[in-house]
């Protein structure tokens, strides 16, 4: 390789960097400029990090320990929060440019050509709706994206090289992608048919099973901790998985199948989804190409899996997107390939201009296209409403005596949204009136102030719960707070405050 062609690559890789940092800033920008709240599942996982453990009822417990880390340095703040889903976006999509670039490399005599179409490659998915939700919102789904990609790039690196740095990398960066998600075990069955259609050779590499080996150890906190649980995650997932679910009728099926690929298109891109289609069926036709079926294999087998579990229940749109970060480097290649730039380009910044939209909905009626979206369908107004909801239970419980006080609800999304925008940031309770089992229930419960004089403040969509007003001796009062969203009430809670509590009756469930 000559010196011009070292220098022009670090060259383009310094753009790349700076390109995609001021676009990581943007996102730091509209996080701080308070339009939208943590999620409910963000709060959650927020207060998983006040509870630090080897793991946790629904996940692994590496999103907890990352949100300790970054609130430790920058406050319970939404930014604090945030922060790793903006860092870890932008490494996705250094890491997109890096494995494209290296999985490519045949594919192209001139390296500046390579050079070029890996730096687009990396930009593709600011165009994917998922990507840009992932890398704004902190959920699971953001560290395993991000080691999904990055263990995709290193066992490409250790099967082409057979080096054990990149086999104890790749295991080690498996093991974290399980430690972020329990999905990352998708992974070994679709590089395994990749292996016996493509690489049999590595079945014979000891290093192979050594790499399998470390990612095995980081399965360890989850065993332990569920042995002390009575393996109450495994139940949840199996629940997930529809195994406890009797079979539902054809028209059930039907309408789960197209719910689930109406999601696979909304979570995408309806504007792209032509393209994942093309590439999809090219990926198969070229499947004799080592690299195009390398990418191609694991997003097929995981929308299939996900397809079959569609058959028998519910799936939700972001469950299998993981998986398709390889899928829009195939996509991206045959664009570049089949010259399609023009046509490419209107469908990019058509799904880039929808999803400016989406996380800023108000802009609709700001051009008088309100009725495209309105506040009662818009997906926001999930995301707005809890910091308002907030201030006023913390101005219900200053005027309540000091330390004499917890508050409840029934929905662990309710009460996660309130231990983070309360005053203070109090332990809130989640009490089980018939619900299914959540975290909430494996932490110590509010009959701890029984019979101590302590006032209850009950937050909840519903009425009074009649086992709620039995638990007190007097309901003092009842507060309803609206949720406004573009100038229409999209959420009412009603909030009561209880005195005297001495102690209720929970319901112990037996669903996951």
């Amino acid at each position: 390789m000559s010196l011009t062609t070292v220098t022009s690559r670090g060259l383009m890789f310094k753009y790349l960097i700076i390109i995609h940092l001021f676009i990581a800033i943007l996102k730091i920008l509209y996080i701080l400029s308070g339009h939208i709240d943590l999620s409910t599942e963000e709060a959650q996982y927020w207060l998983w990090s006040k509870h630090l453990d080897w793991s946790y009822y629904s996940k692994p417990a590496l999103i907890a320990y990352m949100n300790a880390f970054s609130t430790a340095i920058l406050g319970d703040t939404e930014i604090g929060v945030r922060i790793n889903a903006v860092v870890l976006g932008f490494l996705v999509a250094i890491f997109t440019y890096i494995t494209t670039y290296s999985i490519f490399q045949k594919h192209f005599t001139d390296k500046r050509e390579l050079d070029i179409f890996a730096f687009l490659s990396s930009f593709f998915i600011y165009g994917i709706v998922g990507y840009n939700i992932a890398s704004v919102i902190f959920l699971t789904d953001t560290p395993l994206i991000f080691f999904w990609i990055l263990t995709v790039y290193l066992f490409w690196k250790a099967a082409e090289e057979n080096k054990p740095k990149w086999w104890i990398l790749t295991g080690i960066s498996a093991g974290l992608g399980f430690l972020s998600k329990f999905s990352m075990v998708f992974f070994l069955p679709a590089v395994l048919i990749y292996l016996l259609l493509k690489r049999k050779d590595i079945f014979k590499e000891k290093w192979f099973y050594i790499s399998i080996f470390i990612a095995s150890l980081f399965t360890l906190p989850v065993i332990i901790w569920n042995f002390q649980h009575e393996f109450v995650t495994f139940k949840h997932v199996r629940t997930l998985e529809g195994a406890n679910v009797e079979v539902v009728s054809l028209k059930k099926s039907l309408q789960y199948i197209g719910d689930y690929i109406a999601g696979q298109i909304g979570i995408n891109s309806v504007f792209l989804f032509p393209f994942f289609l093309y590439a999809v069926f090219k990926g198969f036709k070229n499947r004799e190409n080592r690299e195009i079926f390398y990418l191609w294999v694991f997003p097929v087998v995981v929308f299939l899996f996900f397809l079959y579990v569609a058959f028998k229940k519910r799936v939700e749109a972001n469950w299998p997107a993981f998986a398709y970060a390889t899928l829009y480097i195939l996509v991206f290649y045959y664009i570049y390939k089949k010259r399609l730039f023009k046509t490419a380009l209107t469908a990019f910044i058509l799904s880039v201009i929808s999803i400016f939209i989406l996380f800023y909905t108000p802009v609709l009626d700001k051009i008088g296209l309100g009725n495209l979206l309105p506040p009662e369908k818009d997906p926001t107004k999930r995301l707005v409403g809890w910091k308002e909801l907030g201030d006023k239970v913390s101005l219900i419980v200053s005027r309540l005596p000091e330390g004499k006080y917890f508050i409840f609800s029934e929905n662990y999304h309710i009460a996660s949204e309130l231990a983070f925008y309360v005053r203070g940031n109090p332990q809130t309770y989640c009490i089980n009136l018939g619900r299914r089992m959540n975290q909430f229930d494996l932490w110590e419960g509010v009959n701890k102030f029984s019979n101590k004089g302590y006032y209850g403040v009950y937050v909840t969509q519903w009425s009074l719960h009649k086992n709620v007003r039995e638990a007190f001796e007097s309901l003092e009062k009842k507060e309803i707070f609206e949720v406004v969203y573009r100038g229409k009430v999209v959420r009412r809670y009603n909030i009561f405050i209880l005195k005297g509590f001495k102690g209720i009756k929970e319901i112990k469930t037996e669903r996951y």
